[in-house]
């Protein structure tokens, strides 16, 4: 058994054992899974790439939480590839020793404070600002639809700190007093501490500023690029949870005396979604392997992943509900979850408008970008 056969089929292990069951609970109650997040981070599941394991094992990680919970995928996702991947890439020693090294254990939860009530995908139109006063940064302004936001011990806050749009810095700052938290009733992806976070002039020393001041957009840009990789790895799994599902209930299922899935019209359904969903896999496996090497084109092949696997995936599951009929629209089935979760693939880490932004803008100046 190879490495990243192990990796899997430890990961499955342990979501069949504790994740499978809670899974209904999470979305029902909206019920924040404190203890599976630690479990994670004890099992190096949660930043995986701080653990020496490719972004395409990222991806599959991603993908396979995400069968069995998006709500769980998506903590995963902010935890390790928006507030980890920071302090991964840009942290100095000290900062990944206080605040990385407990994010990667699951002992302190992170959150990525971007968003703003004002704009989303636009950061350069930031209100939130940092203000140097001696040898602390005073930090205030507003941020929204922020993933355990309710919980997170820490926020990788970006905030503007000069006159032009991309003057953005990035900021730890830890929870106390000057930290305002909101919850949001969301859709889909229960259970993740989505909230509105308000900033009351916190005062953070100048040694949590992660990397240079006023170099935020490059930052920011380079995380949200790894955030999409690892959101195609979420789509993706939740499509394959839905084609399974619909799949057994088509073999199982009788109408007009055959089984559904004998009609050639539910069997072209299948079929077509497996080739797209196989398709995306495999631009995935490409696109990650540009990510290892760190290739310059990897941001737009990204987009494109991004834009494909979140629409193919919204497409699928749509379809496999279709097929389900009334038992995939009823409350409380899986299907009827997925659809929820599923939803949010394509406004997140970037909506795709922006993405169709991305590649027409680089098609435009460089020409019709291919993979060898």
């Amino acid at each position: 058994m190879s490495e990243r056969e192990l990796f899997v089929t430890s990961l499955r292990e342990f979501l069949r054992r504790n994740v499978e069951a809670i899974s209904s609970k999470i979305d029902k109650e909206d019920f924040y899974p404190r203890e599976l997040i630690r479990q994670l981070g004890e099992l190096g599941f949660l930043v995986p790439l701080n653990n020496g394991l490719s972004h395409y094992d990222m991806m599959i990680s991603l993908e396979e939480i995400a069968k069995v919970s998006g709500s769980l995928a998506l903590i995963a996702d902010a935890q390790g590839e928006l507030a980890g991947e920071m302090i991964r890439l840009y942290g100095n020693r000290e900062q990944r020793r206080e605040f990385l090294e407990p994010i990667s254990k699951g002992e302190m939860i992170g959150s990525f404070a971007l968003s703003e009530p004002s704009g989303g995908s636009d950061i350069g139109s930031m209100k939130t600002t940092a203000e140097k006063r001696g040898n602390e940064w005073v930090i205030k302004g507003h941020k929204m639809w922020i993933t355990q936001g309710l919980y997170a011990d820490v926020f990788i806050t970006i905030a503007k700190t000069g006159s032009s749009r991309r003057d953005l810095s990035v900021f730890i700052i830890p929870r106390g007093a000057c930290i305002e938290t909101r919850k949001i009733e969301v859709m889909g992806n229960r259970g993740t501490g989505t909230a509105e976070v308000i900033f009351h002039e916190c005062k953070v020393p100048n040694n949590y500023v992660i990397g240079d001041v006023n170099n935020g957009w490059s930052m920011v840009n380079s995380v949200l690029e790894v955030g999409r990789l690892a959101i195609s790895g979420i789509a993706i799994g939740l499509a394959e949870a839905a084609l399974e599902e619909a799949l057994n209930w088509a073999k199982s299922r009788e109408a007009f005396g055959n089984k559904l899935y004998s009609y050639q019209g539910i069997r072209w359904y299948f079929a077509e979604s497996i080739a797209k969903i196989n398709s995306v896999r495999a631009l995935a496996k490409e696109v990650s392997r540009k990510f290892d090497e760190n290739s310059k084109d990897k941001g737009i092949y990204v987009s494109m992943l991004k834009l494909l696997s979140s629409n193919i995936a919204n497409e699928i599951v749509d379809i496999c509900l279709q097929v389900m009929g009334g038992m995939g629209y009823a409350k409380g089935s899986n299907i009827e979850r997925i659809y929820r979760d599923v939803r949010l693939m394509r406004i997140g880490e970037g909506t795709d408008e922006v993405q169709r932004h991305i590649i027409s803008k680089y098609v435009e100046q460089y020409g019709i970008p291919l993979l060898e």
